[in-house]
């Protein structure tokens, strides 16, 4: 019925734009665009024993056939919208052992052919809102802050698809999900914008599928409980408000956000009476200050950012059954969860050698997931640089890419170095792009790690997982 009901909804709103068009006479004619895309990868290795995967070579890793549409437009010279519906159909099936193929209740084949639609974006935009030089957006958006490329540490409004991360899916890779809320953005003159948005919701990233079993490789334990911390009231939902100005031909902007981090971490471990452990997870809210600056020198574009984070403070709790006197107590200890405030930043430049040679690399301090936890926690719970929810490490991330034949072929070689205490892991991505015609490209590429110890270091923990991958996308 869901998906009925949002084709439904796509019917009207194309209605409802039609007729508004009719009647109004600045209004200008919607601009409908899309995307056609399959994605496919398959494992290059055996891995039967793999800390997140276990398959064999050749074996599927992912498929997804994709449909993307938008449409934009504007009813007068002041308010603009725009929509973008994502469906996605997985070539395969979803059976369990014992399970017959039966369809949906009206016949839709759920099970044998599945199917997802989401409204990934709807907004609408009103332009010198109550004053001159104040815009209004309203709606499910994507409200970019920072300047780097997709790894910032500033761009906090939308939570990381963690999802689509560990599918390795270069078009999803760092992708951030928009958030309904209210962004108003003032223009008093110059190059200044003052930015002001309020969300309507509590962010969380999206999690792999079975992430549940993950989460158990993650932290051995019986039971989990998962704790959001929050209430539904506008008060305590996320906000942020960031300055831009360009002095000296420098993009620079100074940014708070206030809310909760979009990935659960572990706070409690209880091993109880009956030998059976459950583990806590919280959504822990935090202040973040902001710091981005972009530019360029001598034809090398540069850019930075830095993040102040400052977590709520937080204790984490361990117990656990002892002998006391012939009896058995719980012991609990308790300690802080989080250090008072922690640093990410990252540095970036791209250069254009010409002759279709491109490079871009960036230096990161904390990757998404990292945070710096209080030294007893760490010791008690196990965190460490080099793992995923561990503290922060430092990453180097490259890309060079080659262009040639009027632009019809576009070769990149990729690249991350993980570097920890820990140790270091190195992860290749080479990919190559083909324009067989306008609009429509062919992409094969690979995901690899190369080196890297398998326990001690996040990437290289994917030592046995690397992935080939193929697909086309018609941009329409």
């Amino acid at each position: 019925m869901k998906k009925i009901a949002s084709f439904l909804s796509l019917l009207f709103l194309a209605w409802g734009i039609s007729a508004a068009q009719e009647t109004t006479a600045a209004a200008n004619k919607p601009e409908i665009s899309g995307r056609v895309r399959l994605f496919s990868s398959l494992y290059a290795a055996d891995n039967p024993d793999g800390l997140f995967f276990t398959h064999e070579a050749g074996q599927f890793a992912f498929r997804r056939a994709e449909v993307r549409l938008k449409i934009a437009g504007s009813v007068n010279d002041r308010v603009s919208y725009g929509v973008r519906f994502d469906a996605f159909s997985y070539p395969g099936d979803l059976l369990d052992s014992g399970q017959f193929p039966e369809s949906a209740f009206l016949g839709s084949p759920a099970s044998s052919e599945h199917f997802e639609l989401g409204l990934y974006e709807g907004w609408v935009k009103v332009g010198d809102f109550l004053i001159s030089g104040l815009d209004l957006t309203a709606g499910k958006q994507r409200i970019s802050w920072g300047t780097a490329d997709k790894v910032g540490v500033v761009d906090n409004l939308n939570p990381i698809d963690f999802a689509n991360f560990l599918s390795f899916d270069p078009d999803y890779f760092f992708e951030r999900r928009p958030q309904t809320g209210i962004n108003l953005e003032y223009y008093p003159g110059g190059a200044w914008k003052i930015q002001l948005v309020g969300l309507l919701q509590h962010q969380v990233s999206p999690l792999p599928f079975g992430y549940a079993a993950l989460a158990d490789k993650f932290f051995p334990m019986d039971d989990i409980v998962v704790e959001k911390g929050w209430e539904d009231s506008a008060l305590k939902t996320a906000w942020g408000i960031r300055v831009a100005a360009r002095p000296l031909g420098i993009d620079l902007g100074l940014s708070y956000y206030r809310g909760n981090l979009s990935l659960p971490y572990l706070r409690s471990f209880d091993l109880g009476l009956g030998q059976t452990s459950q583990g806590t997870f919280y959504y822990p809210r935090a202040g973040i200050w902001g710091l981005d600056l972009a530019g360029e020198a001598g034809g090398v574009g540069f850019w930075a950012e830095a993040a102040y984070v400052v977590p709520e403070e937080i204790d984490g709790l361990i117990a656990f059954p002892v002998y006391v006197d012939r009896n058995i107590v719980m012991y609990k200890r308790s300690f802080p969860l989080f250090e008072k405030g922690f640093w990410k930043y990252v540095l970036g430049a791209d250069y254009n050698f010409g002759g279709g040679f491109s490079l871009n690399i960036q230096f990161l301090h904390g990757f998404f997931d990292e945070v710096d936890y209080g030294e007893e926690a760490a010791e008690t719970f196990g965190f460490r640089t080099g793992m995923f929810y561990g503290e922060p490490g430092n990453y180097v991330l490259g890309r060079l890419e080659y262009k040639f034949a009027r632009d019809t072929v576009k070769l990149k070689f990729g690249g991350l170095v993980e570097t920890t205490s820990n140790g270091s892991a190195f992860v290749i991505m080479p990919e190559a792009e083909f324009r067989i015609a306008d609009a429509f490209n062919l992409v094969c590429g690979a995901f690899a790690a190369v080196s890297g110890d398998r326990q001690m270091t996040k990437f290289g923990s994917f030592r046995d997982d690397g992935q080939i991958y193929a697909g086309f996308r018609l941009d329409f």
